[in-house]
């Protein structure tokens, strides 16, 4: 005779259950709870610069939140723009010989939260 059938059900039951238990023990069966498990943290952002011959160029590096961010730069002081004001890089002119700094917003597009980061520069002549 087949030994499970010979088994009460309570028996097979808890046969069943226990690798199931062990399981979710350890966090691998838990699908129910998966959304929470991934809380999102606040966007951040890293600005690093660079200037010569009147130009000056910078890049925003974003983390945290969803990862799909929205980019949006502005003038400080003693800079313009060529291109970049919705990306994550920008460039443009600036007054040469003078302190120059631009602003970064990048908005988390999943969640709506926004972090702003301004960048000072100098504006040298030729490259350093």
């Amino acid at each position: 005779m087949n030994r499970s059938v010979s088994q009460s059900p309570t028996r097979r039951l808890g046969a069943l259950t226990a690798p199931l238990l062990a399981l979710a023990t350890l966090g691998l069966a838990a699908p129910a709870h998966a959304a929470t498990a991934h809380a999102t943290t606040a966007p951040s952002v890293t600005v690093v610069c660079d200037s010569g011959n009147s130009v000056w160029s910078c890049d925003a590096y974003a983390a945290g939140g969803s990862g799909n961010y929205s980019y949006s730069w502005t003038a400080v002081g003693n800079a313009g723009f060529y291109s970049g004001l919705t990306a994550p890089g920008a460039y443009g002119p600036c007054r040469t010989n003078l302190a120059a700094a631009v602003k970064v917003t990048v908005t988390d597009n999943g969640t709506g939260a926004s972090v702003s980061r301004q960048e000072g520069f100098f504006c040298y002549a030729i490259a350093p």
